[in-house]
């Protein structure tokens, strides 16, 4: 099965800045969230989720997937990012292959590279970020090109971004002295920049800083933030993992490293040898908070039930299930298996599956795209 790429975050937090639109960061009440992350839970499969779904994507010579960066589901179509490619490949939602975005290349309709991309809803559009050449392109929801725009030039490069109202786009950028950009569409101009940070090692591991909904990740630090439409920058919740939260040395010792000790370190660091742990995803609706954090060497996954209050800590699930989240909605998160996470058995047991998804899986092979899990939450009575 073609493997999927799984890139990790890691940044420490810095002081929120503020200016332009007003001149403060808003710091609204937060929730935070006591977690003891070395108290591994028993967490049966029916314990969070009642049943799965499988949607194998369809492989054939213009569907093939190399790497899955960003899922998108609209009016039920699958559309995927794959970054190693620069494409969006747009399937139906039982895995069928309909069409792609694939303009790579120097003409005037042709993008360098794709950065992110999103679906603006209000207007039916596609929109594409090409950080190389800083610029957007915009696609109807099949594919067609319609319109590219030039973005301001900026110190550094325009990384990944996301609409936060009808107006206004919030940027994430290699900008060290203000790594927030809002932009204005009906201004075509940046009304106000936040988030100055120092460049060190953690920053080459810069992935998903939107991880859902208007949130802000930053890795190092266990407060999720939100992203305003008042182009303020407040904080969401946080996470407490005790004595195990990183401590002010261990960042500042991150910082001294320099990128070029990335692979001596590396092994140091998802071994909890040099901080105590990463967090690597971010993700929720209305019943659940979720992070998965690198601790030990293991990807631990915590779900904190906002009705019951109550978390559910674990590696795997009691039948020997990985837990792979990719995006995440009303009574259901999306997953995905590739061979990255080792054998299939290890995220999809039979003992999670019905006869029809056993049957599915069986007929897989390693020359398949990789294929869409969809978990559908337990629903209380």
């Amino acid at each position: 099965m073609k493997k999927v790429t799984y890139l990790i975050v890691l940044f420490p937090i810095y002081i929120l800045l503020s200016s332009g639109c007003n001149n403060k960061t808003e710091k609204k009440g937060r929730t935070t969230i006591s977690v003891d992350i070395e108290k591994e839970q028993t967490v049966f499969f029916n314990d969070l989720f009642s049943h799965i779904e499988l949607i194998p994507l369809e492989t054939n010579e213009k569907s093939l997937i190399r790497d899955i960066r960003k899922l998108i589901i609209y009016e039920d179509t699958f559309y995927i990012f794959d970054y190693n490619k620069a494409e969006i490949l747009r399937f139906d939602s039982r895995g069928k292959y309909l069409n792609k975005i694939s303009d790579r290349g120097e003409g005037p309709k042709e993008y360098v590279n794709i950065g992110d991309f999103e679906i603006d809803s209000s207007n039916n559009i596609i929109r594409l970020l090409s950080g190389v050449n800083n610029s957007i392109y915009e696609y109807d929801l099949n594919g067609n090109f319609k319109n590219r725009y030039k973005l301001p030039e900026i110190k550094g490069a325009y990384k990944c971004f996301r609409s936060i109202n009808n107006d206004t786009i919030v940027f994430f950028t290699f900008d060290y002295n203000n790594r927030i950009k809002f932009y204005s569409n009906n201004k075509k101009k940046i009304i106000k920049q936040l988030l100055p940070e120092n460049e060190n090692m953690l920053n080459v591991f810069a992935y998903d800083e939107f991880p859902y909904s208007n949130y802000l990740h930053r890795a190092s630090s266990n407060t999720l933030f939100t992203i305003n439409d008042n182009c303020t920058i407040g904080f969401g919740y946080a996470w407490d993992f005790g004595n195990l939260n990183n401590t002010k040395s261990q960042i500042k010792n991150m910082e001294k490293l320099s990128s070029n000790e990335l692979q001596s370190y590396f092994s140091k660091l998802i071994n909890s040898e040099l901080i105590n742990q990463i967090i690597i995803l971010h993700g929720g609706n209305s019943q659940f908070i979720f992070s998965q954090i690198w601790r030990k060497g293991k990807h631990i996954n915590i779900f904190h039930d906002k009705i019951k209050n109550k978390n559910f800590v674990f590696e795997k699930m009691a039948e020997g299930a990985l837990f792979h989240p990719l995006s995440w909605h009303g009574n259901y998160v999306i997953g995905y298996y590739s061979d990255e996470w080792g054998k299939m058995d290890e995220t999809l047991p039979n003992t999670i599956l019905d006869s029809q998804a056993i049957k599915m899986k069986e007929n897989l092979t390693e020359y398949d795209n990789p294929i869409l899990i969809k978990y559908y939450f337990k629903q209380e009575l």
